[in-house]
């Protein structure tokens, strides 16, 4: 081999090692990044829960007229996604509840029932603060990981009565009731107190699911969406041109998420069919 061939050998070498880093990077940057991302917009509301306490951060908003939890990707609360997307519901009127799933994942093993329990109290102290009346509307959204939890806090009877809908950015295929090292490298999560989204879809009639999914991502799914029936009115949104976060919970992004409500609120849901075991 000539000296110039072996010269260009290295450097492909090289890229190809540097690439095979990036996930090991990322795993890194997972694990040991510090969780302790402050908002200066936020008042911290106290929840207790079976599971333990907890914390839902409050963003305020003039003449609410309805509740958002917002829940974050596995990295927990951040100025990624999260802090834009609470303040952006705030300002368009939602008093919004802000979920920290690694926090959550962190101080305690929870199942679906306790999760479901965490996003009502949260909806509750939320409600409370903000003065709002018992049958205000409610709505979930969250990103990655949110996502996938805030779809399996709907996807329960015990749910609020009042959740109109969830608005789930970028879930994947699977997830888990917690995070654990193979979920951060971004693996697909199996095993015990793992789910996929389709088995959630038969517990979601009755609400409506609007999915974002961004163009340059490879990791979200949208299949799942198949399994809903008419009486889970559902739709999918596709932003071109955005990485995983939704270009930072960009304006393209919230300008689609305002209509999605919208469009949640304008259009009903079909009534659900009877099983075979009620009288006619």
């Amino acid at each position: 081999m000539s000296p110039s061939n072996w010269r260009w050998l290295r450097r492909v070498l090289l890229i190809i090692q540097l690439l095979m880093l990036l996930p090991i990077g990322w795993f890194i940057y997972h694990l040991l990044m510090p969780r302790n991302y402050f908002s200066t917009k936020a008042e911290v509301l106290p929840l207790n829960l079976t599971t333990g306490p907890f914390q839902t951060t409050y963003y305020a908003s003039t003449n609410a007229r309805g509740i958002l939890i917002v829940a974050t990707g596995d990295g927990g609360w951040s100025g990624q996604w999260e802090e834009p997307m609470a303040l952006h519901a705030a300002a368009a009127g939602y008093a919004v509840g802000g979920w920290d799933c690694r926090n959550f994942a962190n101080t305690r093993s929870f199942n679906q029932p306790q999760l479901v329990e965490a996003f009502n109290a949260a909806v509750a102290a939320v409600r409370q603060r903000a003065k709002l009346p018992a049958t205000c509307p409610v709505w979930y959204t969250g990103w990655s990981t949110g996502a996938e939890w805030a779809l399996a806090a709907a996807a329960s009877p015990q749910r609020d009565p009042h959740l109109i809908g969830v608005l789930p950015a970028a879930p994947g295929e699977r997830s888990r009731y917690g995070i654990t090292s193979e979920d951060l490298l971004g693996l697909l999560s199996t095993g015990p107190g793992s789910f996929s989204l389709t088995e959630l879809a038969p517990a979601l009639q009755g609400i409506h699911v609007v999915q974002f999914s961004a163009g340059l991502d490879p990791l979200d799914d949208a299949t799942w969406l198949d399994a809903l029936g008419p009486q889970a009115p559902h739709k999918l949104i596709r932003i071109p041109g955005v990485l995983h976060d939704m270009d930072g919970a960009g304006e393209r992004f919230q300008a689609e998420f305002d209509m999605a409500i919208q469009w949640m609120i304008d259009t009903p849901c079909l009534p659900q069919a009877p099983s075979r075991a009620d009288p006619p």
